[in-house]
């Protein structure tokens, strides 16, 4: 009963599948929906217009001027467009609610995906479930794409932890030499959006937690183990970290090919794949890599070297550095590492169940690209980010 509160409460929270004064209509709802669910979503839209404005302060990121409520009021109150978000159009030239209702907001990523898959067998469940299970993904994948991996299971009977490889307790052969060397990421076995990625090094007597995708609060725990630690003390500790007691699945830390600048951690390229029916053939529809600059600013750059704007504070010359040598080299022509992350995503959708389209994070390694997770829920913004800026880059 708890489980069933904690979801309702969750998708009370969430906003609704529905769309305001966008293309020309009042309003218009995203895929059909029996009555029940209808009055669920009219609960959602009232917790949305009455509470999140007051939770969901009206500002810009860092150095910017804040939004004219022009534009925020219809965006983000009538509609459901995060004000993160909305800057992030600001930046690339979008200045009126009628150009930004032209797009999505990222928050109903979920409705558009399940919409996009009603008619397709099964609805893509099985491919979306492979998906989710990050291990039983690389276990199907080729050997060249993917690095050494284990599922660390918290012990149900006791507070210990234990880790299984293969079905058998026991600790894998690469985990000393990574731990020590360029660490060992831990990752929710069921994870998404960067929850709980966290890297573990041992190096002068000492753990070091770095935070791949998010920010480790100021007072997270530090491991007090005077040896490098288990992978059972290292899960513990994980937990202590993410507050929970999910399974984490472990690999060693990877780093991106020296035919790329260098980037600490380790540049992503994300390949969204896709195809227009289920026996129809596999294409690239869009690449870009996610590039650290330094102090936490990420670059989004497409292969072919265009990146988009940054939304926040201006770049530090350093930061702007680093930005130029990457987009200088990506324009000269994508690298071979980069390349081949492109074809790998493709051959990897054509291995899924039938599925319409799939977003793919790959470490551009050297001599064959290593795959990190695929998606079946992925984001709309930064794709149709890309999507405004490849469009103007054709117009005359």
């Amino acid at each position: 009963m708890t489980g069933l509160v904690e979801r309702l409460f969750i998708t009370l929270h969430s906003p609704p599948p529905w769309r305001w004064l966008s293309g020309g209509l009042l309003w218009q709802r995203l895929g059909a929906a029996p009555l029940w669910r209808v009055l669920l979503e009219l609960l959602q839209q009232l917790q949305w217009w009455l509470i999140r404005p007051w939770r969901w302060p009206r500002r810009l990121p860092k150095g910017r001027p804040a939004l004219p409520w022009q534009l925020t009021l219809p965006a983000c109150w009538l509609n459901s467009y995060r004000p993160a978000e909305v800057s992030w159009w600001w930046a690339l030239g979008v200045r009126s609610w009628s150009q930004l209702a032209q797009y999505t907001p990222d928050s109903l990523a979920g409705a558009v995906n399940t919409e996009r898959r009603r008619q397709w067998p099964d609805q893509c469940r099985p491919a979306l479930k492979l998906l989710a299970d990050k291990a039983a993904l690389l276990a199907c994948t080729p050997e060249l794409w993917r690095a050494p991996f284990s599922v660390l299971n918290p012990q149900q009977s006791t507070h210990q932890p234990h880790q299984i490889v293969n079905g058998h307790t026991e600790i894998p052969n690469w985990w000393w030499e990574a731990l020590r060397a360029e660490g060992v990421v831990l990752k929710p076995q069921r994870g998404h959006a960067g929850r709980g990625v966290i890297r573990f090094r041992w190096t002068r007597s000492a753990l070091e937690q770095q935070a791949l995708f998010r920010r480790l609060p100021a007072n997270a725990p530090h491991a007090a183990e005077a040896e490098p630690p288990t992978p059972a003390q290292l899960l513990a500790h994980w937990h202590r970290l993410c507050q929970s007691d999910e399974p984490a699945l472990a690999a060693p830390y990877l780093c991106h090919s020296t035919d790329l600048p260098a980037a600490d951690p380790a540049v992503v390229v994300r390949v969204i794949t896709s195809r227009p029916s289920p026996e129809g053939p596999v294409a690239v529809r869009q690449a870009w890599l996610e590039v650290p600059l330094c102090e936490g600013v990420v670059a989004f750059i497409s292969a072919d070297g265009v990146s988009l704007p940054n939304p926040g504070e201006a770049l530090t010359a350093a930061q702007q550095d680093a930005l130029d040598r990457w987009t200088q080299q990506l324009q000269s022509g994508a690298p071979l590492c980069v390349r081949a992350c492109l074809e790998a995503a493709a051959a990897m959708h054509q291995r899924l169940p039938a599925i319409d389209q799939v977003a793919w994070d790959w470490i551009p390694a050297s001599p064959e690209p290593l795959l990190l997770e695929g998606n079946g829920g992925f984001g709309l913004l930064v794709p149709q980010l890309f999507a405004r800026l490849n469009a103007a880059a054709l117009q005359p």
